[in-house]
């Protein structure tokens, strides 16, 4: 796969993946509102950041807000805990364990999830 993702791939992938709400909180959101600040404003997450070179579909997901606003903003300016809860990966961390179809990440209801090569993604734990 390509550096960048098609309109149709977001959609299909990863914005239908999520139910059209943010991985996180679930708020709900609007295709439409790519990109914006408004409510239901969203955009496209890379856990690895895009210079790393990881297009697959397990390093992306769809958050609410930009990339200084909504979850897309606290993942930016928190990333000890986007870490930890695996909404974001090491750009340097290189070894088998860190590719992003091998790190769960973590919802706001606590649940952990793997998202998949095909681009699913599958509950594998609740940390209750």
């Amino acid at each position: 796969m390509g550096a960048e993702y098609t309109p149709k791939q977001v959609r299909h992938l990863f914005f239908d993946r999520e139910g059209q709400c943010c991985f996180y909180c679930g708020r709900a959101l609007s295709w439409s509102l790519r990109g914006s600040m408004l409510a239901g404003g969203w955009s496209l997450h890379h856990r690895k950041g895009r210079r790393a070179g990881d297009s697959s579909y397990p390093n992306a997901l769809i958050l609410c807000g930009t990339g200084t606003t909504g979850c897309h903003g606290w993942v930016t300016e928190h990333p000890e805990e986007a870490f930890e809860m695996g909404l974001a990966i090491r750009r340097l961390a290189t070894t088998e364990e860190y590719e992003p179809a091998r790190v769960r990440v973590r919802r706001e209801d606590r649940t952990w999830w793997l998202l998949t090569e095909r681009g699913q993604a599958r509950e594998v734990e609740a940390s209750w």
